[in-house]
């Protein structure tokens, strides 16, 4: 019998430390920056965003203990660097306004979000339905029960959670160095 074919494996999980023991640099994690920002500064930093020639890639939702956690997702062609803007939403009034006139394909992630949280979007050229049925009743479907929600202080243990102001020298450092992050390269 064949000593190679007679070895026995390791389990997965043995593998899966091996590999992560192999490189102890830190890899490209998907973002070059991110910060969070209060809901009433949302329209001013996305104006900065799109004059510093950043897309929206997409608009995600959180239902969490505090409310609710949208993220927006920018980068751009020309110098990329991804960069996220994460506003928390209390669940009495979770509304903010809606980035659909600087951006115009937020209109449908916006209403996506509408759909499955509920959230409101101020502003919204056609707030309505985008996949559920219009006639849908009831509560939005990923609304998660109480059990089951996670706080910010869970979910990002390791930083703070008071949003930056757009005018502030630390958004425009933020905007700058996104696209100069070394963990890009180690991809």
């Amino acid at each position: 019998m064949d000593e190679k074919k007679a070895k026995p494996e390791k389990p997965a999980g043995v593998v899966k430390a091996a590999k992560q023991e192999e490189s102890a640099e830190p890899i490209y994690t998907g973002y070059d920056s991110d910060c969070f920002i209060e809901r009433q500064d949302l329209l001013n930093a996305v104006q900065k965003l799109d004059q510093a020639g950043f897309f929206l890639e997409d608009v995600s939702c959180m239902h969490i203990t505090e409310g609710f956690h949208l993220v927006y997702h920018f980068d751009r062609f020309d110098q990329p660097g991804r960069m996220g803007l994460r506003v928390v939403l209390d669940r009495e009034n979770p509304e903010v306004d809606s980035i659909s006139e600087i951006y115009p394909g937020a209109s449908w992630h916006e209403r996506e979000c509408f759909d499955f949280f509920g959230v409101r979007f101020t502003g919204h050229p056609n707030l309505i339905p985008l996949l559920l049925d219009p006639d849908f009743e009831g509560p939005p479907p990923l609304l998660k029960e109480e059990s089951a929600l996670k706080d910010l202080n869970h979910l990002y243990p390791d930083r703070g959670h008071t949003g930056i102001s757009p005018e502030s020298a630390d958004f425009t450092r933020e905007i700058n160095n996104c696209s100069n992050q070394k963990s890009r390269n180690k991809s």
